[in-house]
């Protein structure tokens, strides 16, 4: 069973991707425990969140740029598998892959 915190983070991250009407729809659903997380998001839609995130555009995201995402920013030293203090676009897409509930 996915826990609620791990449907919490999937649902601000999803909601990243597919934007300000689906942010509301995601917290919705992360708030209703007997909903489904929203769909997961596709590749692209998780590639162009991260954009969004990258204030500077220089390919991966600090603690400052973090903080505008409450689920990262909460999670920041396990999303950065490396300790190298940045979450790059790569554990950024596996931190999303892993708090996402599985589709099946």
């Amino acid at each position: 069973m996915v826990s609620l915190h791990k449907l919490a983070v999937a649902a601000s991250l999803a909601a990243l991707a597919l934007g300000a009407n689906a942010q509301a729809t995601a917290a919705t659903q992360a708030a209703d425990s007997t909903q489904a997380a929203p769909a997961q998001a596709d590749g692209s839609a998780v590639k162009a969140a991260f954009k969004r995130a990258d204030a500077n555009s220089d390919g991966k995201l600090s603690r400052e740029e973090a903080a505008a995402l409450p689920a990262v920013a909460e999670k920041f030293t396990q999303l950065d598998k490396d300790s190298d203090g940045i979450i790059s676009a790569a554990e950024f897409e596996a931190g999303v892959a892993a708090a996402a509930p599985a589709a099946k």
